[in-house]
């Protein structure tokens, strides 16, 4: 099953490389800067649609994520796309996009972004793109590093040491019994009752800056990236905090009723402070993450917010270094593919409306962390364009909660159809609405020596993309795995 997988992947980036043949290109402009690809040109139907000179979309944020609740803020973005007439405007997605944001959830995990891209900036070969964040996420979760993780979910009912252990759990019913009491541990300093309510549980507050420069190369195919970024992590453990805990059904008559009592009690040890004592883990208490980055992308996307066409390829190295202030010396290295085709396009260039846009959208990535990085920097994954956070979540395995699988090394797929089945205009706004049924497939590794094609995680589900203006993509998702049902409102396509 993953040979047959990785072929499909393979055979994906083959027919893109070739698909160019079937395709009848416009003939190339001569009064640009600079050569850029002609696999960089947005297609015709791209071009007409797109807004001249500069506009803002404004927007309420309402977001869904189960882990953090519902969200809800603003972000305001601003883009200049230059004049019709100007010859950048056909090879650029836009000439600078500025957004701030503020953000919040119903449990309290606040993200505010203050950040900048212009591709080709002041008409020259670089791009720049900065970004200021504050983040802070007191439901964050903690399974253990490594491929441990990968075991199914299992408990003790009723969280009673001599209960019946419940394997296969789903993450609902799993989370739902660690709320009822057990016995403390005198030795270790727990009370004579407590609960484990978040026993996978922390709270992660970080600031952070990240900035980077991008020089390009062969008409904008290829580029370097060289960049840094700051940051500051404060770790939070629950260990000893208040709980309310289930007691179980009530005694006599009530007893019959079945209803679980509750009391307050204060929570047990946690598993990151467990990891902490067994030597396991290092950066319990947090620290400065100082890294500089650089990486190499070759790019043929035509239009990189929803791509219609082209490869995406980067490798990136990120080293932290006490010379630069951090705490901690490590490093990462990651690979990257994606890959999009739109078969009805090698045959015809004016596809009937109803496959106007019907794109094949695949990625592929792989991460290795080296070194005495802390527990939370094996989740973080840098691209030159997004950042990940560990297996799980609405950016890699999506049945699964968010970091439910972080390891040494790490490895992730996602398979996309992108079907355009209707467009409108409201306002002088022009909307595209996309059904995306999607699979994903991951799991980690103690060595990289270990990776294989084995025992991997699926999940799979279907997606609504409103791409408002092009540049703005509104995206809904509803995953299952054998673990988990989550459903993601937030915005742009997760590759």
């Amino acid at each position: 099953m993953y040979n047959s997988i990785l072929r499909s992947f393979i055979l994906l980036l083959f027919f893109s490389m070739v698909s160019s043949v079937f395709a009848q290109e416009r003939a190339p402009r001569t009064d640009l800067p600079f050569e850029i690809s002609e696999k960089k040109r947005l297609s015709e139907r791209d071009f007409k649609n797109k807004k001249e000179g500069g506009y803002f979309t404004g927007l309420p944020l309402i977001n869904s994520d189960p882990n953090v609740g519902i969200g809800y803020g603003a972000r305001v973005l601003y883009f200049y796309n230059g004049n019709r007439t100007s010859p950048m405007f056909e090879y650029t997605p836009y000439r600078v996009r500025i957004f701030a944001q503020y953000f919040n959830t119903t449990k309290n995990a606040p993200y505010h972004q203050l950040s900048l891209d212009a591709p080709f900036i002041f008409d020259t070969k670089w791009r720049l793109r900065a970004d200021l964040v504050y983040d802070r996420n007191p439901n964050s979760l903690y399974f253990g590093i490594g491929q441990s993780t990968l075991q199914p979910l299992s408990y003790l009912e009723r969280n009673d040491p001599n209960g019946r252990i419940r394997r296969n759990a789903p993450f609902a019913d799993y989370e739902d019994n660690l709320s009822y009491r057990r016995p403390g541990d005198a030795g270790v300093g727990e009370s004579p009752i407590v609960s484990d309510n978040k026993y996978n549980r922390y709270d992660i507050e970080n600031p952070n800056f990240s900035t980077s420069g991008e020089y390009s190369f062969f008409g904008g195919t290829l580029r370097t990236v060289t960049g840094v970024r700051l940051s500051k992590q404060i770790i939070r453990r629950y260990d000893g905090s208040n709980n309310n805990a289930y007691l179980g059904p009530a005694d006599g008559i009530l007893g019959l009723l079945d209803i679980d009592r509750t009391i307050t009690t204060p929570q047990g040890e946690t598993k990151l402070t467990r990891d902490d004592k067994d030597g396991k883990i290092r950066g319990i208490n947090g620290g400065f993450v100082n890294t500089v980055r650089a990486g190499i992308v070759y790019d043929t996307r035509d239009f990189e917010p929803d791509p219609n066409r082209g490869l995406f390829l980067e490798y990136t190295h990120e080293r932290s270094t006490k010379a630069i202030g951090s705490n901690y010396e490590f490093n990462k290295n990651l690979v990257s593919g994606r890959v999009f085709l739109s078969p009805v396009t090698w045959f015809t260039n004016k596809p009937p409306e109803l496959l106007e846009k019907f794109v094949l959208a695949a990625r592929g990535a792989m991460i290795q962390t080296n070194g005495d990085a802390p527990f939370y920097e094996y989740r973080n994954m840098w691209g030159t364009e997004v950042n990940q956070s560990g297996l799980g979540g609405r950016t890699t395995i999506r049945g699964y909660k968010q970091d439910r699988f972080v390891g040494q090394t790490m490895a992730y797929a996602n398979f996309e159809i992108r079907w355009k089945f209707a467009e409108a205009e409201f306002g002088g706004q022009h909307f595209d609405f996309q059904l995306v049924p999607f699979y994903d497939v991951g799991r980690v590794w103690d060595r990289t020596s270990d990776a294989n094609l084995k025992n991997y995680k699926h999940s799979r589900g279907i997606g609504l993309r409103i791409p408002w203006n092009q540049a703005t993509v509104i995206y809904i998702d509803h995953a299952i795995s054998n673990e988990d049902r989550q459903t993601f409102i937030n915005f742009n396509h997760i590759f």
